[in-house]
């Protein structure tokens, strides 16, 4: 009663202690037990009364009313600013009694409360692996964390991030892959198709791509191998590594889809062998490039590499261009305990370090590894968690990743020497870059980070010097704050690997950009190399910069510095300002101490104004300009790219526009990707039109030339206008023939009488001769001059059919070529034979004065008609006639043949022989006209697929290039190919809709972009239509609107750019006359009142002036009168239109309003009829009367056209298709059409349908149904009207009607045919040639053998696996299996299988004993270990160093067995040796017959080598291939290699006395009358001779009489001595010969006998020197006789084919007869089978064969036959 009694009288009291007892209890349950509390300065209070009464309460006990809690009425968030906001005591003071408070019903202090979600409670998986995944394993606060599992346990996962692994293909298909596998980041280069999973091999070696992937997205909790640092993240994969590689190759893998691929993998590089210097090329390079600027639509691919593994080579990665590239994130390695790996390289170019020790990850055939290592492994960790990074924001750019990892990454417990704190406090190391990147780290910086400043790059050029010191200023400021610093070196030395080089900075920060390298002996220094250090990041760039070049002191060798340059990266203001911490402006604290307005330094943009914060970027004004982009304004020194300064605001350009001057399309200054600025009109377009060109190093499309329609370049035109028509590159006015084009006249002009085709005024300007005329030195003359002689034109060109060429300089004149052909003769010479010869006494290199007097000629002449040099008629061997002159060289424009100087052909710059044909270089021809270089032929314009070059040739465009003004910019592309950035792409067009929004390129042609996003517009693909244009939803294609306009339809605009104004439908600077700007609109022009003639708003009757017949009036006590004032208001009031005059009235009409109008509103016509304005019939908008209809209504709900004056919903097909908002005609050939005239829907006949035009015929490829052609089936190439194929293109085959890629079961490829051959009925699969060649049998119990299938052997038998034959089983059996009689599949009862699955008793025998029938123990043969019986035969094994074979111990195996240790039994070799140490091919030590050895297998022909040893041994270095071992047993050469027949011998040059037979690839003799000769004209080829001998028009004369030869005597000069059997000869002997009498043959300078009949059929007889003549005189040689392959008269054809040497046949076909004693074999009894061919060789290459020894004049019905191949020989 009493404690009731004192709370019932207490009053307040008690209700203040309730309410403590009440938040007491509800506090301490929400608490858990054993966590301690942390009190906020928050407190949830609720007061019933609304704000104010909140507000009064906050302001009484000092509290901050922070607004309502969310939509609970009457609880309010209070917050208290002089408490603390962390604390484990409840608040004490003043503020507390507001619990005492009578309109405060509850009140609770917050406390800070502890949860976790509930998805991820714990990062443990079940995957079996997960335990042994140390690297994300670590306990709080370890030093070797990447807190991975921090980063998971905020949420990221890699979710909506992609990931491409860039490798040897990745296993799409394996279990830990396949849930996160993403096909559309993956493709295979190395075949050309979407799948890149690898290709299997025994060694596993296209294992390294599937590693990485696992690494980075392994799927998580599916109970297998382990789980991945990002394990939602999309993971695809580029098989490139598995192939050849090419600079292409590795573009196309680094660009894949570059918009939708977020981070590419690269765990790759050029080879780590320490001598290297390498890097991408410039496709590749180019391909980084363009994936930073372009990739993740802006923001920038992020290229992820592995440093290298080159540690153990000593190699240092700044000599890897990949890593060594600003583009990558360079990753590189350390153990688990902080050590640096063996393999790891230093450079200054790693960015950061992640582990490689033995990870855990996903491995080939669906397995696990615990073993990957290196570099590789830590390149997909570093790619793993960026995509965790990116998923916390998407919108980082590439170089927003890079500053997040040099900011979070840490040294930790990495061990290195090298530690440095940079001039920015960044702890960095040359092993480990800026140390290990840290998860969570990465992900919080993620989380609130602000994209950095723009990039800024600036070059400087130094001194070079080994010691540099460069003073920067940031090139003047552009670059203060540094992210990367490249040197660009070039420099010579002798061995590159002694040097080292490193870069001192302004802070004293030291980048060893190159350290020394053992292995690299190279001599070509470094060219324009870049070196790159990260090591300066977030430095200050002004300073001096030291680049220090260092050599090996042991062993200096000088250094020569050309030239360096220092590249400055990074930003102009500082990537990371101050940020503050705010409150609500409204929440205003009680004291200044406790205010958290902004108080901090503004941006130095901002005016006078200041800030308002929480920034210093928040200005009140902006000093410069101010901009609006994603609804922030922001104040700017100047306007970014796309923006125009305009009066203190940042105008957007047009949206093609990347600068510009104005906001209209016409005032761009440059473009935006993907545009192109044109020259006069300053309008960006996607693609340059007629008459303009693509200038892709300016990015503008300039004017070509006059009449030029379409050129590559400003002087290469490729179409022509009108009445223009192309000459070589240029447009010229069309002319008859007989005339030309006069280009200062502009007229037609006639060509000289001379000339029947010319290019200018004059005779010297003839292309071709009239009839009559001859072309002289390129003019036409009437008859050739004197020095000239008249032949006959024989180069293929048109003009004229004869020349006059120059006579041979001996000659005054001549009528033909050479020094044989003369007709008179200079002075001192007289004709004798036609010939000039000497008629004075003077000797050669005299001449004779006019006293008849011998003087000596110039020096240079060896023959001359006067004392100068250019009076010389022959030169010595060394020099050239050329116009008198003796040169060492012919000039340009000449070419040397017969020891003169002759002139090329007009087209020609330089040339190797007369004619159009043999330039060698080009430039303008006589008629000014360009020429290029192809093929050896100067021409006036390239052809298609070609460009024309700076150089003057025609060079090749890129494949699948149709037209192309560079070797890296395609024009056009051929069919199924489109130009992308230059390079023609395969057009590919996918099924199914994208899992991204925006836009989505599209390639040319490809008709399914719609159904991927929507719509499309230029070259690319939208969801929706983008600015300022706008959707034809016929065929979902978006169209520009006008220049001008913001937002259009198909009819007109309806928001203009600003400073214009809308006026019917049109953008204009004025509003016309009757208009004036309406203030509430979008700056649009409303009509003035109709009796206003010009008004200014803002009411539509405020006119300016009236309309004619009105006058202005004014208003006085509620009456109007007629006023001659132009400045107040017409007369509106129609009441009152009785006071205007009735003559005023006249021409006006009624509206509906009861007005009088002069024109009736929109939607009705005057009616002269009535007077009145009347309406326009349904869904016309404008006419002149019911009929009659002038516009249709058009709207996106309800669209009418105007056809025939009335408005119909649907153009007629007969009437044509809607243009606009009118019905138009189809073309002729159309029944009907849409979209425009020439889109048919169907044909007038017999014309017939093929998409959408009207054609005769239906291409190949297509058949005709329902008066359409429609394409035959995939890989069909004809087709039937119903659709069964007839042929298939060639990567098809034929099957039943169809055409498939592969042939289905029961069938095979018949590649020859191009069809489905059926499989024999004993096949179930077969693979081809032919249909028995069986990979799977029909019958499950047949036998495959060889693949072959055999029927199944009889009981108790087996097949052997060697003959395939059927062999009993052993006695003991039942039945067997094989490979042995006894290896049993089931035995007689009685018996069971032992371990060697032999039938044996069931027996308790001891060891070396065997049980009889009656079951009594028995001793084995002493060699047995076990046995069945006593016999030696019946062994099962064998005691020691005994060897089982067929149940017999043996000591040693017999050949074609090895010893099997394990087994201990000898077991069968290989099929293919004869004796081996084991069963495989490639363990044989012996071959079966007709097999040859190389190294351990046996194979059956050798490569390129001898086997007459039945061993394949090397050829010398310079065959092909060979006979046998040494340089003198060549068949054939290597490339570049010329060979020598007679010899067997390879060589790089001919020798003497020898020629190079180009076609053939063969060094041929020269004649033996040359000493030197350069052709196969025989005799006549001669360029120098031996001594005694004259060189005349390629023949070498003998100055003594035939039977002489000359000798040379110092005194007496040359005299003759008689030859040795020789009918002509160069010297003394036998071995001088150069011509022989009859019956002989010159062979090597020898004349020889021919052989006899008797002498040939003697195979007995004594040998002696002779040759086998045949009807063909002439040096020939014997080769091989062919063996006849049967008793028939059959003949085995020379297995050689005409022009080739690269072939080979077997020696045993072969017979070389000069190894034969006698023409026949010893025993020659049998004429019919043992009678041999004889084939020989003319000196020609003719080869004469099919006759027998001793009978080619008998009577028989072989006779010699010619073939006209013409064979090399080997």
């Amino acid at each position: 009663m009493s404690c009731r009694g004192r709370i019932v009288h207490s009053g307040r009291p008690a209700r203040r202690d309730w309410l403590r007892v009440w938040t007491v209890l509800l506090l301490g349950a929400l608490i858990p037990a054993g966590r301690p509390r942390l009190y906020t300065n928050r407190w949830a209070v609720r007061i019933p009364g609304g704000p104010g009464a909140a507000d009064r309460v906050a302001d009484k006990y000092g509290f901050l009313n922070m607004g309502q809690i969310g939509n609970l009425e009457d609880h309010y968030h209070f917050l208290h600013h002089r408490t603390m906001k962390r604390s484990t005591l409840s608040s004490r003071g003043n503020h507390s009694l507001i619990a005492m408070e009578t309109s405060v019903k509850w009140v609770q202090q917050q406390m800070i409360l502890h949860r976790k979600k509930r998805d991820r409670q714990s990062a443990n998986f079940n995957d079996p692996k997960w335990e042994k995944m140390w690297y994300i394993h670590c306990d709080q606060n370890c030093l070797t964390d990447m807190n991975i599992k921090g980063a998971w346990n905020k949420g990221y996962t890699g979710k909506g991030v992609v990931v491409s692994i860039l490798d040897d293909g990745i296993e799409r298909q394996h279990p830990d892959l396949k849930q996160n596998y993403d096909s559309r980041a993956s493709w295979d280069f190395n075949t050309g198709d979407p799948d890149p999973t690898p290709r299997y091999d025994a060694t596993n070696e296209n294992k390294h791509g599937t590693r990485c992937a696992g690494v980075v997205a392994a799927a998580a909790n599916n109970s297998h191998c382990m789980v991945g640092i990002a394990y939602n993240a999309r993971v695809g994969g580029v098989r490139m590594l598995d192939g050849d590689m090419t600079d292409m190759l590795e573009a196309q893998s680094l660009s894949l889809q570059q918009n939708y691929i977020d981070i590419y993998s690269s765990s790759w590089g050029p080879d780590d062998d320490g001598k290297t210097v390498d890097g991408p090329g410039p496709l590749a390079h180019m391909a980084l490039e363009n994936g930073i600027r372009k990739g993740r639509k802006g923001r920038g691919s992020i290229f992820v590499w592995a440093s290298g593994n080159g540690g153990r080579n000593k190699d240092h990665c700044s000599c890897d261009g990949y890593t060594n590239s600003i583009y990558t994130i360079s990753v590189s390695s350390t153990t688990q305990s902080g050590l640096k790996p063996w393999y790891l390289e230093e450079c200054a170019s790693t960015l950061a370090t992640t582990y490689s020790s033995g990870d855990v990850t996903t491995d080939l055939r669906l397995r696990c590894t615990e073993s990957h290592s290196g570099t590789s492994a830590s390149a997909p960790m570093a790619a793993g968690i960026i995509a965790l990074a990116l998923e916390a924001n998407p919108l980082l750019t590439w170089r927003d990743v890079q500053h997040i990892i040099v900011k979070t990454s840490r040294p930790g417990h990495l061990s290195a020497p090298d530690w440095q704190t940079n001039g920015a406090g960044h702890d960095v190391s040359h092993l480990y870059g800026f140390g290990l990147m840290d998860a969570e780290a990465m992900v919080k910086e993620a989380e609130k980070w602000t994209q950095v400043p723009a990039h800024r790059v600036c070059m400087e050029s130094v001194t070079p010097s080994k010691r540099s010191t460069h003073t920067s200023d940031g090139c003047s400021n552009q670059v203060v704050f540094l992210e990367h610093v490249t040197v660009v070196v070039s420099l010579t030395h002798p061995r590159r690997g002694d040097l080292s080089i490193m870069l001192i900075s302004p802070s004293g920060t030291r980048s060893h950009l190159l350290s020394p390298r053992a292995y690299d002996h190279s001599t070509e220094g470094f060219r324009k190399w870049k070196l790159m250090t990260t090591h300066c990041w977030g430095e200050t760039a002004a300073g001096d910069w030291i680049l220090e070049v260092r050599d090996n002191p042991l062993r200096r060798r000088g250094t020569k510095m050309i030239e360096w340059y220092l590249i400055l990266y990074g930003t102009s203001v500082d990537p990371y300002p101050s940020q503050h911490r705010v409150h609500p402006r409204s929440a205003e604290a009680d004291g200044d101490d406790y205010s958290d307005e902004y108080n901090g330094p503004c941006h130095t943009e901002c005016n006078k104004d200041g800030c308002e914060g929480p920034g210093p970027h928040q200005c009140l004004g902006c000093l410069h300009f101010y901009l609006f982009k994603n609804n922030t304004r922001t104040c700017v020194s100047k306007c970014p790219a796309g923006y125009l300064g305009d009066r203190n605001r940042c105008k957007r350009c047009h949206f093609s526009c990347k600068t510009c001057e104005g906001s209209r399309s016409d005032q761009c200054t440059s473009c935006k990707n993907g545009h192109h600025l044109t020259e006069d009109t300053k309008v960006c377009v996607p693609s340059c039109g007629d008459g303009y060109y693509t200038d892709h190093d300016s990015n503008m499309c300039r004017k070509c030339s006059e009449n030029c329609l379409r050129c590559t370049s400003f002087n290469i035109c490729t179409d022509c206008k009108e009445d223009t028509s192309l000459v070589g590159n240029k447009c010229l006015k069309n002319c008859g023939l007989g005339s030309y084009y006069d280009e200062q006249q502009g007229s037609c002009e006639p060509c000289d009488p001379a000339c029947a085709t010319c290019a200018g005024v004059g005779v010297k300007a003839c292309k071709s001769c009239a009839e009559g005329y001859l072309m002289e030195d390129w003019k036409c003359v009437s008859s050739c001059t004197s020095g000239f002689y008249a032949a006959k034109q024989n180069t293929g060109r048109s003009e004229g059919s004869r020349v006059c060429r120059r006579c041979d300089a001996s000659c005054l004149s001549c009528v033909g070529p050479g020094r044989r052909n003369c007709s008179s003769c200079e002075g001192g010479h007289t004709l004798q034979d036609g010939m000039c010869v000497i008629s004075t006494d003077c000797k050669d290199g005299e001449y004779q004065d006019t006293q008849r007097k011998c003087h000596s000629c110039d020096i240079t002449c060896q023959k001359c008609r006067g004392p100068k040099n250019g009076d010389c008629i022959d030169c010595p061997s060394s020099r050239f006639l050329d116009d008198g002159q003796c040169v060492m060289k012919c000039p340009l424009g000449k070419f040397q043949a017969n020891s003169q100087c002759h002139l090329c052909d007009h087209t020609c710059a330089e040339c190797v022989d007369r004619g159009p044909a043999n330039c060698t270089s080009c430039d303008t021809d006589k008629f000014g006209l360009d020429r290029y270089l192809l093929e050896g032929q100067c021409v006036d314009a390239c052809p298609e697929a070609h460009f024309h070059t700076q150089q003057k040739t025609c060079e090749a465009c890129p494949e699948h290039c149709q037209q192309c003004n560079s070797a890296t910019h395609c024009l056009t592309c051929s069919p199924s190919y489109y130009p992308n950035q230059g390079v023609c792409v395969r057009q590919e067009c996918g099924e199914g809709e994208p899992d991204y929004d925006g836009c989505m390129s599209c390639e040319e042609g490809c008709k399914k972009c719609a159904h991927f996003c929507g719509v499309r517009f230029e070259d690319g693909c939208y969801k929706n239509c983008p600015a300022k244009t706008y959707s034809v939803e016929a065929d979902m294609t978006c169209v520009s609107c006008d220049q001008d306009c913001v937002s259009c339809d198909e009819h007109e605009c309806y928001w203009c750019e600003s400073d214009l104004f809308l006026s019917d439908g049109k953008c204009v600077l004025e509003c016309p006359e009757g208009f004036y700007i309406k203030e509430d609109s979008r700056d649009e022009c409303e009509a003035c009142h109709s009796t206003c003639e010009s008004c200014s708003g803002p009411q539509k009757n405020q006119c300016d002036s009236c309309s004619k017949g009105l006058y202005i009036i004014l208003v006085t006590e509620g009456l109007w009168f007629y006023s001659s004032y132009g400045d107040l208001f017409c007369c509106i009031n129609l009441k009152l239109s009785c006071y205007i005059p009735p003559s005023l009235l006249a021409g006006r009409f009624l509206s509906a309003e009861q007005t009088c109008v002069l024109q009736c509103p929109v939607g009705s016509f005057g009616s002269r009829v009535n007077g009145a304005c009347e309406m326009c019939a349904r869904g016309c908008v404008q006419c002149q009367d019911l009929q009659r209809c002038q516009k249709c209504q058009f709207s996106r709900k309800r669209k009418l056209y105007l056809q025939d004056g009335q408005c119909v919903q649907q153009c007629t097909r007969s009437e044509g298709f809607p243009a606009g908002l009118l019905c138009q005609s189809c073309a002729p050939d159309c029944a009907s059409c849409e979209r425009n005239a020439t889109y048919c829907l169907s044909c007038v006949e017999p014309l017939l349908l093929h998409k959408h035009q009207c054609v005769e015929n239906c291409p190949t490829a297509h058949m005709l149904r329902d008066g359409e052609c429609q394409h035959c089936p995939v890989g069909c190439l004809h087709c039937t009207d119903n659709g069964l194929c007839s042929e298939c293109e060639d990567t098809h085959f034929l099957i039943e009607g169809h055409c498939v890629v592969d042939c289905p079961d029961g069938f095979y490829d018949d590649t020859e045919s191009g069809v489905c051959g059926r499989c024999h009925l004993d096949c179930r699969l077969c693979d081809g040639p032919d249909a028995d060649e069986c990979d799977m049998c029909a019958d499950p119990e047949a036998t495959f053998h060889n693949r072959a299938c055999l029927p199944p052997c009889p009981s108790h038998t087996y097949r052997d696996g060697r003959t395939a034959e059927c062999k009993h089983c052993d006695g003991s059996c039942l039945s067997c299996s094989g490979p042995h009689a006894t290896s049993c599949t089931s035995c007689p009862d009685g018996l069971r299988p032992d371990a060697h699955s032999r039938c044996a008793t069931l027996t308790s025998c001891p060891v070396r004993h065997y049980a009889d029938r009656e079951g009594e123990c028995h001793q084995c043969h002493k060699y047995c270990q076990q046995c069945t019986g006593p016999e030696k035969s019946q062994c099962l094994s064998c005691s020691q160093n005994h060897f089982l074979l067929n149940g017999t111990c043996v000591n040693d195996c017999p050949v074609g067995t090895f010893r099997d240790i394990a087994q201990q039994k000898c077991d069968l070799c290989h099929p293919s040796c004869l004796s081996c140490v084991g069963k495989h091919s490639h363990e044989c030590l012996a071959c079966r017959p007709q097999l040859f050895r190389l190294g351990k297998e046996c194979v059956e022909t050798c490569p390129s080598s001898d086997g007459s040893t039945q061993t394949c041994e090397h050829c010398d270095a310079s065959c092909g291939e060979c006979m046998r071992a040494g340089p003198d047993s060549c068949l054939s050469c290597k490339e570049g290699q010329l060979y020598l027949r007679k010899l067997g011998q390879c060589h790089g040059t001919c020798p003497k006395s020898h020629y190079q037979d180009t076609h053939h690839r063969t060094c041929e003799p020269c004649h033996p009358s040359c000493k030197s000769c350069f052709g196969t004209e025989g005799v006549q080829s001669c360029d120098s001779c031996h001594m005694g001998y004259t060189l005349s028009d390629g023949m070498c004369e003998s100055q003594c009489i035939m039977g002489e030869y000359p000798v040379f005597e110092v005194k007496s000069g040359y005299r003759c001595e008689v030859c040795d059997a020789c009918l002509e000869c160069r010297g003394p002997g036998a071995q001088n010969c150069t011509a022989c009498p009859d019956q002989a043959i010159l062979s090597e300078g020898r004349c020889l006998p021919c052989c006899s009949a008797d002498a040939l059929e003697d195979s007995k007889a004594q040998q002696q020197e002779c040759c086998n003549c045949t009807e063909t005189r002439g040096t020939t040689y014997p080769i091989y006789s062919i063996r006849k392959s049967s008793p028939g008269r059959g003949y085995k054809k020379l297995g050689m084919q005409a022009g080739s040497s690269g072939r080979s046949f077997h020696e045993e076909q072969l017979v070389d007869l000069s190894e034969r004693p006698g023409a026949r074999g010893e025993d020659d009894d049998d004429d019919e089978d043992e009678d041999e061919d004889i084939v020989y060789m003319g000196q020609d290459g003719t080869v004469y064969r099919k006759f027998r020894y001793g009978q080619l004049n008998e009577e028989n019905d072989d006779e010699l036959e010619y073939d006209d191949e013409s064979y090399s020989f080997r």
